[in-house]
């Protein structure tokens, strides 16, 4: 009896994740964006809870782009950024690297918005994947206010591409 209530838990959990999942992939292609507010540099929930620029972090955003520019590296970038006392996306006080790189190659804030860049593979474990092409991406241009010129953005991916994984 038991193994039986327990299989039926699992089909109902089953049925709903795939409705959320549905539901979620129907919004991205419906071009609606959704990022992780709490730790997003730059952005804030708009009364739409579209993406609005927070000026204050925006000046912060700004500069990791124009000190990369500038010739320095993730690790340097990140070590100025603790000495001044910045709080990291994360509100901790020490950054790293990944995270600096990870604020270089977001497209969003340049104004688009990659959607599906990743997905859950089993609705049980909740193991995530980064998505290779397996399930539809989309790719919403324009969509909000840029932090970052679209040129200065390219100019940094072609300048990260031209220094390599060193």
């Amino acid at each position: 009896m038991l193994s039986l209530l327990a299989s039926f838990a699992q089909e109902e959990s089953r049925s709903i994740s795939e409705n959320c999942t549905w539901g979620q992939r129907k919004r991205f292609a419906d071009g609606k964006v959704s990022v992780p507010f709490q730790r997003f540099l730059g952005y804030d929930r708009g009364p739409d809870g579209n993406l609005v620029v927070n000026r204050e972090q925006a000046v912060i955003v700004k500069r990791i782009y124009s000190l990369f520019l500038q010739g320095m590296t993730y690790h340097g970038i990140a070590a100025r950024l603790t000495a001044d006392g910045i709080k990291s996306p994360g509100g901790k006080d020490k950054w790293n690297a990944g995270a600096v790189r990870s604020i270089l190659t977001n497209e969003k804030y340049k104004g688009d918005a990659l959607l599906q860049k990743s997905y859950t593979v089993d609705f049980l474990t909740k193991k995530t994947k980064v998505n290779e092409g397996e399930i539809p991406q989309y790719y919403v241009e324009d969509n909000h206010e840029a932090i970052v010129d679209p040129e200065v953005f390219e100019m940094v991916q072609r300048e990260m591409a031209k220094r390599g994984k060193g």
